[in-house]
């Protein structure tokens, strides 16, 4: 089963390259990129598409990756509190009921029993 993951991953590397070489090469021509603020005489297509496509992701990435963040920071906050808050009814569960009515039931069985015999 390795040799078929280790043929797997080499397929899709050389795929992978070759649609890079691809896509280079039919984009390979230059044009003038004018910004805003900067004009940049002769960057080729392919360039300009990768770096706009970069950033792009770069900036997905940050936008998802700062939310994914903030949501498990909130989640282990609620796993804190729900684990607190289960160990306080472990502690309430597991106090002596005094003054219950069983103890009261148990203790008037006594004495009647005690009082008959």
């Amino acid at each position: 089963m390795k040799w078929f993951r280790t043929v797997l991953v080499s397929a899709v590397t050389l795929g992978l390259l070759w649609v890079g070489w691809s896509f280079r090469s039919g984009n390979a021509h230059a044009i003038d990129l004018d910004l805003v603020w900067v004009r940049l005489p002769n960057v080729e297509v392919w360039w300009a598409l990768s770096a706009a496509a970069g950033l792009g992701l770069a900036l997905g990435v940050f936008a998802v990756g700062f939310a994914w963040l903030r949501q498990r920071i909130l989640n282990r906050r609620y796993r804190s509190t729900i684990a607190r808050l289960e160990s306080e009814i472990h502690q309430l569960r597991s106090l002596p009921l005094s003054g219950s009515v069983r103890a009261e039931v148990d203790e008037s069985v006594s004495r009647a029993s005690f009082g008959q015999g």
